[in-house]
């Protein structure tokens, strides 16, 4: 486990903003971002293809999550996307340079890890189970949503740092 100091936090995000705000380097599209959603989208509606095959098929329950997975499956590949267009924004050699971008690279590593393994487990139990479309459903849900919670938890502890750092470069770029 790597530990980092708030002072470093700090710091390192100083020199990013600083980086940011002075980058020649072309925005990306937004389209440029969404391949880390789709993995997990692909998996998710195999296995729901995969169900339609099974003993326990009920073709309205499998039509009514099918439509509502089609929005959510947007929604999380949307989202998604926000986050990478993030570190899209970095510097390419930011993760050799800067120990918090390597801490957070680890984490959602780690994270969608653990969340494309809990839809392939939510994606077997439904094949294997009478519970069928409704435990892919569930499990997906239930997965995104706790990961994002214990993410978001596990994060929170380096933003305030991150945002002082932030506003200080931003201070010092306004004053020069």
């Amino acid at each position: 486990m790597m530990s980092i100091t708030y002072d470093k936090i700090r710091a390192e995000i100083k020199g990013i903003s600083q980086e940011i705000a002075n980058s020649k380097e072309i925005v990306p599209s937004p389209l440029d971002n969404i391949r880390s959603g789709l993995l997990p989208a692909a998996i998710y509606f195999s296995f729901f293809i995969a169900c339609a095959f099974t003993d326990a098929y009920i073709k309205n329950v499998w039509q009514a999550v099918g439509l509502v997975s089609f929005f959510f499956w947007i929604f999380i590949i949307v989202f998604i996307s926000g986050y990478a267009q993030v570190f899209s924004m970095l510097p390419k050699d930011a993760a050799n340079r800067y120990e918090i971008v390597r801490v957070y690279r680890k984490k959602v590593k780690v994270y969608y890890f653990i969340w494309v393994s809990a839809v392939i487990l939510g994606g077997l139990i439904s094949i294997l189970s009478i519970f069928n479309i409704l435990a892919l459903a569930a499990i997906t849900l239930l997965s995104t949503v706790f990961l994002a919670l214990f993410f978001n938890l596990d994060i929170s502890r380096y933003q305030l740092s991150g945002l002082i750092g932030a506003l200080s470069a931003a201070k010092e770029s306004i004053n020069r």
